[in-house]
């Protein structure tokens, strides 16, 4: 799996071994706490191909993308503030 994080405020999932590319907005995707550890959740339309997307991570990828996406969600608003 790879997941990449875009400045412009968009997160992309590729799950080569299923098949499936995932391209949302930030705001469209969010963390859900189950009995197996932690999901990453896109479950509304228009964020992409796939619909209710879950993928499971650990509390540590979790911590990590969580990290990263506060980060560029930040920037942006920065960038866009100074536009």
């Amino acid at each position: 799996m790879n997941i990449i994080i875009k400045p412009c405020g968009t997160i992309e999932v590729d799950i080569p071994e299923k098949h499936q590319h995932l391209t949302a907005e930030l705001d469209k995707v969010h963390f859900k706490l189950n009995e197996q550890g932690v999901l990453l959740v896109c479950n509304e339309k228009g964020c992409g191909i796939i619909e209710d997307v879950c993928l499971h991570l650990s509390r540590k990828d979790t911590f990590d993308l969580y990290e990263v996406v506060s980060d560029v969600i930040d920037e942006y608003e920065r960038l866009m503030s100074d536009l």
